[in-house]
């Protein structure tokens, strides 16, 4: 079996600590997903948690229809930012299962979004059970 030179598994072990402090939170935010998230600006259900998300931004932010316990954030003010949360969710570890089918049958619920990333620049979504 071959061996890897002692520099290269340094090398390897020096890299490993980097890349998992890559990622930070950028920015979280508190929101309850209810009524007007689950139907897009033409009364349509939405059909996947990450555009239910897409929307609660759209209203807290361009629509300005809030429910309790919605808090602002510094990103999704912001109309192309805003589109590509969907993205951003699909991209993270998802919800737990719970939480997104309780939304997608319509049931209120009170979640902690974090904006992950790099450098200022979202990655992805990581989406809890709100406590609070």
């Amino acid at each position: 079996m071959p061996r890897l030179p002692a520099v290269l598994i340094a090398a390897a072990i020096a890299v490993t600590p980097l890349t998992a402090q890559a990622q930070q939170v950028l920015a979280q935010y508190y929101t309850t997903l209810a009524g007007e998230d689950f139907t897009n600006s033409r009364g349509v259900r939405l059909g996947t948690f990450g555009a239910v998300l897409q929307q609660d931004r759209a209203n807290f932010h361009r629509f300005g229809i809030r429910h309790g316990g919605d808090e602002s954030d510094p990103y999704f003010a912001n109309k192309q930012m805003r589109a590509g949360i969907s993205e951003l969710y699909r991209r993270g570890p998802g919800a737990q299962q719970y939480i997104v089918d309780a939304v997608l049958s319509g049931q209120v619920k009170f979640v902690l979004v974090r904006i992950m990333g790099n450098g200022g620049v979202p990655s992805h979504l990581e989406v809890y059970e709100g406590a609070g």
